[in-house]
């Protein structure tokens, strides 16, 4: 062997140690903290001009809720802080990043990587993205896990097509030596280095809630997505707790979140039960029952509810054709994602914990009535991809 190659071999050996032991000696996490960079874990203290200017300076800010638990969708104590990434003075290694995602189909995964590409070039990390081309795209994934590992990444980000079939393919990834961070779609497996997730159970929370709070009685039909999702039987469990008996649920439709098999729900729900005023489902549920709401003069009557937010919904929220959705500031988990993988790389302990969701608020537009319309208190940076951004693979 050349000394060239040797130098190489070594090198590449004492990355790859480094790399096991920060993995392997994760020290404890940073305590819980109630205010930093002048933002409040407690969302309703943060104004929309503090918290723009948080999330979007260079040592960002954002309120969390830091989940006590080891798998997706437990019953663990959820503790609301302030989570700041790792400073740049304290990242020291060139570390190789790797993300695989569903899709690039519509503007929430958009907004996902376009917080990639800010975290990575904050950083300085190399970064390369893989998108599946969609959630029955399986073997396409672990295909790019496998080519993520085989290109020498430190650690891989992994927002799953499947929770449970990923799952060992990760284990093994993770056994042997890479970090691994589960980014909003929930491994099942506990093998897993970090999580930054959406928290079905704080969002459901917090729209139960609020109709609690609303002051009319609501005789509601559930259209949450496809059926046998466990994570979306918690939403609704977690709704249903928080709403109390304020809220009454006639029956709940499963199906496909495409925009023609929620139309269809939406229709089946108007003919079968003229009872209702409220459908509560996806934010393609609430775009779809625009129209055939208007068609039945309903629209004044049956009102929408959506458990998470799309650049459409939020236009229709304006423009007073859909009532309600849940603000779940997602569009920065990304970048926690990749300050995760920093520090298990480097050895530096996590912000707050483990497991870190977000903190969501309800947000109405003029169609809620005037008491309840905060439409323009929305955080865009939070919940919107940026506007006129396009898709980008790699970082380096």
């Amino acid at each position: 062997m050349s000394i060239s190659k040797l130098l190489a071999s070594i090198c590449c050996a004492t990355a790859l140690v480094a790399a096991t032991a920060a993995a392997a000696e994760q020290p404890a996490p940073t305590p819980i903290v109630d205010e930093a960079n002048g933002i409040f874990s407690n969302p309703a203290k943060n104004s929309a001009e503090a918290l723009k200017k948080a999330v979007t300076s260079e040592d960002w800010a954002v309120p969390v809720v830091v989940v006590d638990c080891e798998t997706p969708g437990c019953d663990g104590k959820r503790t609301p802080s302030v989570y700041t990434p790792l400073p740049v003075s304290e990242i020291k290694g060139k570390w190789n990043v790797c993300a695989v995602i569903p899709h690039l189909k519509d503007p929430y995964w958009v907004g996902q990587d376009a917080g990639f590409v800010k975290e990575a070039e904050r950083t300085g990390v190399s970064l390369q993205i893989y998108e599946a081309g969609g959630y029955t795209e399986i073997s396409k994934q672990i295909n790019q896990l496998n080519n993520c590992v085989a290109a020498g990444a430190d650690a891989v980000i992994v927002s799953a097509v499947s929770s449970e079939a990923l799952s060992p393919i990760v284990e093994r990834i993770k056994n042997d030596g890479t970090v691994v961070i589960d980014l909003v779609n929930s491994l099942a497996t506990p093998a897993v280095t970090g999580r930054a997730l959406f928290d079905h159970c704080t969002i459901g929370q917090f729209l139960g809630k609020y109709l609690k709070e609303a002051g009319e009685p609501v005789k509601a039909v559930w259209l949450p997505g496809p059926s046998g999702q466990a994570l979306l039987e918690k939403l609704m469990t977690c709704f249903s707790d928080s709403a109390g008996d304020k809220v009454e649920v006639l029956t709940t439709l499963y199906g496909d979140t495409g925009k023609d098999a929620q139309l269809a729900l939406v229709e089946n729900a108007i003919n079968a039960y003229p009872e209702m005023n409220y459908i509560l489902g996806s934010a393609v549920t609430a775009e779809a029952a625009v129209s055939p709401l208007a068609q039945n003069d309903l629209s004044e009557k049956v009102k929408t509810a959506s458990y998470y937010m799309t650049p459409g919904l939020y236009e229709q929220l304006k423009a007073g054709k859909a009532t309600c959705a849940s603000a779940g500031n997602e569009m920065i988990l990304s970048r926690i994602a990749i300050d995760m993988a920093v520090r298990a790389l480097e050895g530096k302990p996590f912000n707050g914990g483990k497991y870190v969701s977000m903190t969501a608020n309800v947000i109405c537009g003029p169609a809620a009535g005037e008491k309840f319309n905060n439409v323009d208190t929305m955080s865009k940076e939070l919940n919107l991809p940026p506007e006129g951004f396009r898709p980008v693979f790699s970082v380096n």
